[in-house]
């Protein structure tokens, strides 16, 4: 008796994206304003994060991390600097940094895969048949 090979799926990671009330909205903003700001005048990262209290843990979370990928969107992907400067600058370790873009695409690619599926329409058989 011949086992059968079972094929191994790539696990795609779930990825929820919350969704903010407006006062979440509005400490989001003045959270990322704040960090530019401090970032802008030579602070790291931390001293950043620190430069603006959000007492609640999960959104503190949630805005810190992507704070750090606008960083790696507009200073990596917009402005083409390399990963380790990038990740010095903001006293960070690169593999931080590497971790951070490659969850960056990893959900740009869940993102776009999802609305492709729901943009689908089925296919008619009819469809499939040549027409020469």
């Amino acid at each position: 008796m011949k086992k059968k090979k079972e094929k191994k799926q790539a696990d795609m990671p779930e990825i929820d994206f919350k969704e903010f009330t407006n006062e979440e909205s509005r400490i989001y903003e003045e959270a990322v304003k704040a960090f530019r700001e401090a970032v802008a005048s030579g602070k790291k990262l931390k001293e950043a994060y620190e430069s603006y209290t959000i007492a609640d843990d999960e959104l503190r979370s949630i805005i810190q991390a992507d704070f750090l990928k606008i960083l790696i969107a507009e200073r990596h992907f917009a402005g083409q600097q390399p990963l380790a400067e990038l990740a010095a600058s903001l006293g960070v370790s690169p593999d931080l940094v590497r971790d951070t873009k490659k969850r960056m695409l990893q959900e740009v690619g869940i993102t776009a895969a999802n609305e492709f599926a729901d943009t689908m329409r089925p296919i008619h058989s009819d469809e499939l048949k040549p027409n020469d």
